[in-house]
């Protein structure tokens, strides 16, 4: 493994601050988040670099419109299905919260008001380099924004805002991503909770 660049000593202390803030509602987020942390601590900063293998923490934001009816999705370039903007850390990145957005805005040209604390981790099969990284570990957020046009970037093919109570279709018929539909229903919960449903 070559690491490129290294991660603040700032940044590393707030992906240990993140994850112990992360939701622990349910046995399997209460696991995530002890596991992501022992890693975190065994691995230290390179676990935040994209060449960290088998996994690396990755960081995404659930970008919903007003009162959280709407959600902006982009299709994978690589997967070729329906997914929350996101993807890795990167030098210049201050917080875990601060890449999922600056993700989003990336992805989609869309900017609001972030949650400060994390909707899910999500762990999922990574595709930026299959048989070399195993597990993105993936901190999420919801970005909450006003519906305007999305800008589709050079690594989508496509972005565009979906009713929430459509989702369950788009996953049945496989169209979107695994997990998305749950971290979709966490965000839009969170979103409530801070009233902006």
């Amino acid at each position: 493994m070559t690491i490129v660049w290294t991660p603040t000593t700032s940044l590393f202390e707030d992906a240990r601050s993140t994850l112990a803030a992360a939701p622990a509602q349910t046995p399997q987020d209460r696991f995530e988040a002890a596991a992501w942390a022992a890693l975190l601590d065994r691995i230290g900063p390179d676990l935040l670099t994209r060449e960290c293998a088998p996994s690396h923490l990755t960081a995404s934001a659930v970008v919903l419109g007003p009162q959280a009816r709407s959600t902006a999705l982009v299709l994978h370039g690589r997967i070729g299905r329906w997914v929350q903007p996101g993807g890795h850390l990167e030098p210049g990145d201050r917080s875990v919260a601060g890449a999922a957005a600056r993700e989003a805005q990336e992805e989609t040209g869309l900017v609001g008001r972030l949650l400060p604390v994390p909707v899910l981790l999500s762990r999922h099969r990574a595709p930026c380099r299959p048989g070399v990284v195993d597990w993105h570990l993936d901190v999420q957020y919801a970005l909450l924004t006003e519906q305007t046009a999305p800008v589709v970037s050079p690594e989508s093919r496509a972005v565009a805002w979906w009713p929430v109570d459509q989702l369950a279709g788009l996953d049945q018929r496989g169209e979107l991503a695994w997990g998305v539909l749950d971290s979709v229903e966490r965000a839009c919960r969170a979103a409530e909770g801070h009233g902006a449903a």
